[in-house]
This record gives C-alpha cells, sequence and structure tokens, in this order.
C-alpha cells in the first residue's frame, strides 16, 4: 500500500484520517504546519501528500511551490473548506493534481488516492518511451559523408520541411533503394524532422502478409465483417492520426488493394472493411521499394496512376558498395553500439580489415554489415577486429584483389589512338544494355552501380 503525507492544521480531522486510512493498509505520517512537512520530506518520500489549503505558517498552495522547488514529484491532493473552483486551479498550476472540498469522506480519499497513483505511473511510463524514443532517434542515424548519401539525406530534409497544404495533407513521399540500404531509417528521418514529428508513425511490410489481412491492417474492420474479425479494429490510417503511414514493399501490394490505396490517396478517406461510413486521413503516406515499379507496371503487376501518385517526392537511397568509406565509418558505429550491449569495451577495426570491408560488394548492403559486425564482436575475444573476424574471404560476393581474367586480358592501345575514361565508361554502358536487351535494372547489376546512377551516365550522354 502506498505511503501517504496528511498536512492539515485541523488535529480532530487529522487523527480521524490517520486512523482510517491506516487501518486501509496505508502508512501515514502527518503534518500540522508547513516548516514541519519540509522538515518531515527531508527523510521521509510518500507516495501522495494530502495538503489543506490553509495552514497557520503558510498557504497551502505556497507549499505546493515549495515541495516542487525542492525536487519532489510525488502527487499532490489539496483539501479545502474554503475552496473555489479558482483556488483548485490555481494549486494545480502550482503543482497538485488533484483536489478535495470538505468535509471528506474516507471512500473519497481512496478514490482520489488510487487516481494519482494510476496517473503518475501514466506520467513514469510515458517518460520511459520519450527516453527509449530518443534512444532509439540515436540508433537510426544515418552515418556517411559520402556525395551520393549528402544528396539522399538533403532531399529528405527538404521534404521533411514542406509544411501541410490547405487541407492539412503532407506531400507522399516514394523511397528507392536495394534492400538493407536503410530505406526505414530515412522514412523515420522524413517523419521525425517534419512538423508533425510528435504524431505516430506506423508501418507495415506490404509482401509480409497476405492481401486480405494487409488490407484489415491499413483499414481496419468492423466485427464480422470477416471469419475471424471477432471485434471492432482500428487500421493504421487511423492509429497513425495526423502522423506518417509507412508502406514497405510497396511493389509487392496486390493490384486490388493498390486500387483503394489509390483511392485514400486522391480523396483522403477510407471504409473499414465491413464498414458503410467513410473517415478521413490525415497521415502522410511514405512507400519505399526496392524493385523497379516501372517495369511492375510494364507487366501490369503495379498501376502507373499511383506510381505518379506515389513519386511526388522521389528519394533513392545508394547501395553500400557505392559509398566509398562511409562502410568504415557505420562499420564503427555497429561495433561500438554493439559492445555497449555487451558491456565490454570497443574492440579497433584493423586497417586491413577496413579495407576488406571497402572492397567487398555488399549485397545485403547496411543490413548485412550489421549482422557481419554484430558476429565480430560477439565471438572476438581480442581488443581489435581482422579481416578474419569478418568471415567474408571465401564469399563469392567479395571484390577480389586481382582483376577478374577477362579484365586483366584486355589492352587499350593508347600510344596508337587516344581512349579516355569517358570514351570506356560509354563502351562498357552501350555494350551491358546490349547483353540485358536494353533492361536498364539489369544492366546496372552488371556494372555494379545503381539503377539511378545508370540512369544519370546514360541522361549525361543525351
Amino acid at each position: 500500500m502506498p505511503d501517504l503525507l496528511i498536512i492539515d492544521d485541523e488535529e480532530t480531522l487529522l487523527a480521524s484520517l490517520s486512523l482510517e486510512l491506516r487501518r486501509a493498509g496505508h502508512s501515514v505520517q502527518t503534518s500540522t504546519t508547513a516548516a514541519e512537512a519540509i522538515r518531515r520530506l527531508e527523510s521521509f518520500e510518500p507516495h501522495v501528500a494530502l495538503i489543506d489549503i490553509r495552514l497557520p505558517d503558510a498557504n497551502g498552495v505556497d507549499l505546493i511551490a515549495q515541495i516542487r522547488q525542492k525536487g519532489h514529484d510525488f502527487p499532490i491532493v489539496v483539501m479545502t473548506a474554503y475552496g473555489s473552483v479558482e483556488g483548485a486551479v490555481e494549486a494545480m498550476r502550482r503543482g497538485a493534481t488533484d483536489y478535495l472540498q470538505k468535509p471528506v469522506g474516507i471512500d473519497e480519499i481512496e478514490l482520489v488516492i488510487e487516481r494519482s497513483l494510476r496517473n503518475r505511473q501514466l506520467i513514469d511510463r510515458l517518460d520511459v518511451l520519450e527516453r527509449e524514443r530518443r534512444q532509439l532517434g540515436a540508433e537510426r542515424a544515418i552515418i556517411g559523408e559520402s556525395e551520393s548519401i549528402r544528396k539522399a539525406l538533403h532531399m529528405a530534409d527538404r521534404i521533411a520541411a514542406v509544411p501541410p497544404d490547405d487541407q492539412g495533407h503532407l506531400p507522399t513521399v516514394l523511397l528507392l533503394g536495394e534492400t538493407g540500404t536503410g530505406k526505414d531509417l530515412l522514412a523515420h528521418r522524413i517523419h521525425d524532422l517534419g512538423p508533425r514529428r510528435d504524431a505516430p508513425f506506423v508501418q507495415i511490410n506490404c509482401s509480409a502478409l497476405p492481401a486480405q489481412l494487409v488490407e484489415a491492417e491499413l483499414f481496419g474492420h468492423e466485427r464480422g465483417a470477416f471469419t475471424d474479425a471477432r471485434t471492432t479494429r482500428k487500421g493504421l490510417f487511423e492509429a497513425a492520426s495526423e502522423g506518417t503511414v509507412f508502406l514497405d514493399e510497396i511493389g509487392d501490394m496486390p493490384l486490388e488493394l493498390q486500387a483503394k490505396l489509390l483511392i485514400v490517396l486522391e480523396n483522403r478517406k477510407f471504409r473499414r472493411i465491413g464498414d458503410t461510413r467513410e473517415r478521413k486521413v490525415q497521415a502522410r503516406v511514405i512507400a519505399a521499394t526496392n524493385v523497379d515499379l516501372s517495369h511492375r507496371v510494364d507487366d501490369e503487376r503495379f498501376r502507373r496512376d499511383l506510381l505518379f501518385r506515389l513519386q511526388t517526392f522521389c528519394v533513392e537511397l545508394p547501395p553500400l558498395r557505392e559509398r566509398g568509406a562511409d562502410v568504415v565509418h557505420i562499420a564503427e558505429h555497429f561495433i561500438d553500439r554493439q559492445a555497449r550491449r555487451l558491456h565490454r569495451t570497443p574492440p579497433k577495426l584493423t586497417a586491413a580489415a577496413g579495407e576488406l570491408m571497402r572492397r567487398y560488394a555488399w549485397p545485403g548492403n547496411i543490413r548485412e554489415l550489421d549482422n557481419v559486425l554484430q558476429r565480430a564482436v560477439l565471438l572476438s575475444d581480442k581488443d581489435e577486429i581482422g579481416p578474419a573476424d569478418l568471415y567474408l574471404g571465401g564469399s563469392s560476393n567479395a571484390v577480389e584483389t586481382a582483376a577478374p581474367a577477362a579484365l586483366a586480358d584486355i589492352r587499350f592501345p593508347f600510344r596508337s589512338q587516344p581512349f579516355t575514361l569517358v570514351d570506356i565508361e560509354r563502351l562498357a554502358i552501350q555494350q551491358a544494355l546490349d547483353a540485358c536487351d536494353g533492361n536498364v535494372s539489369e544492366a546496372a547489376r552488371l556494372l555494379g552501380i545503381s539503377r539511378g546512377a545508370l540512369r544519370h551516365r546514360i541522361a549525361k550522354e543525351k
């Protein structure tokens, strides 16, 4: 049971309340003056304090302010026989959490104590969640100084700064990039830097659930709408309120659901499954994909009109292999984070390990890098991480130290005619496109660059 402190100069009432509350199982201490209460708080921290508004040596409101100034944050309930709404408001403005009008009954006091403690627990939980949110924000930071990542972050930050339009809507965003490049981190960044950063951020992976479940997750359902709908449930668009709905892997969304999403984006309204009432949508939509949606459109697996609607703003994240020295900076961040979790000193990444990481292809991108470093830190019992600790040497995705045999045999006749890097690049791009029948994504894979980087190079030649 909670410990209580009662401060009141009416000794008869004080004795009566103390007796009743002790019988109810509470530990109770009492004071008849403000000065005595302050002295008692030097060695006693109650769960709840009940304070009379009029004391012989101070006003109860001033005592509340003094208690708060000393750093005590327990709930304070004001008791007064002379009170008014204005007096109660002033007491709560100075730090009280509730008030009671005398005469008071023991049942009423018990109810207010329970309510105060419950509110205190909710506040404490919110504080914990806020600290966790800030910690997650630090862990979600996108690390890197390469030109490609700085360009992507600059674009994302400009999008985040765009204010709502006249109807209160924020622009839709489409994030592109290979699996593991950090599209979810970029979505969080846009939300966290946006005008509605305090609103919810909700996420769904469109490829992880069957079509009907994705629809129910997004829009909610009424009780009995389908076999397992035993209760009414809100969808993510309602849960997000004015925040952000992040649709990951949207390229895998079923066509019939794409049509419904298009209606939501155009009309800013939706219906729960099994309901006839329309509900308004205020949430921003951020979508992400690791596939070329234009090819999905050509294959009639993605709606062209939905693609146009989604790509109001488009940001492409570069693959890790195109970010140069960033891989080492990210690796050091992962090593430090993993070492903190294991309560050990972070091992140092050797120069040889860093060089191997820069030359590795990283088909799984940052997600693969994180997994590699988690394993290395966990298994290493040394104060450094070398190439052998990374287990990358035998991988078919490792970039070889020597040029492949086919490339090693190429000889350019520089003495007989001039060749520039631009000429060689143009020829390689043309031959890669010819080998793939003009498929840009496949040609980019052969050349070891992103689709966006290849499109940029092609555009320069026109």
